[in-house]
C-alpha cells in the first residue's frame, strides 16, 4: 500500500469516527468528502465507499413492516 493510499485511507476512517462519535454532521462529512476527492487527497475507492456510507445514513432505507396475514375461511 503506497502513502498516499495510506493517507487517504485514514481520512476516510477519520470522517467514519467523527460521525459515528457525533463530532461532525452527516451532510458537512458528505461534503468534506467531496471536497477531499475532488482535491486528490481522498482516492476513488475511499470515497466511493465512504460516501455511500454517509449517504445510507442520511437516507437509511426503510424495510417493509411486514403485517400478519389474516386467515381467511371459506364457507361451505
Amino acid at each position: 500500500m503506497t502513502i498516499i493510499e495510506k493517507k487517504s485511507e485514514r481520512k476516510k476512517k477519520a470522517i467514519i469516527g467523527m460521525v459515528k462519535n457525533g463530532e461532525m454532521s452527516i451532510v458537512y462529512a458528505l461534503s468534506e468528502t467531496e471536497r477531499l476527492n475532488d482535491e486528490g487527497k481522498l482516492l476513488d475507492n475511499d470515497y466511493e465507499e465512504l460516501a455511500e456510507y454517509l449517504e445510507e445514513l442520511l437516507n437509511p432505507v426503510e424495510e417493509p413492516i411486514e403485517e400478519p396475514e389474516e386467515e381467511l375461511y371459506e364457507k361451505n
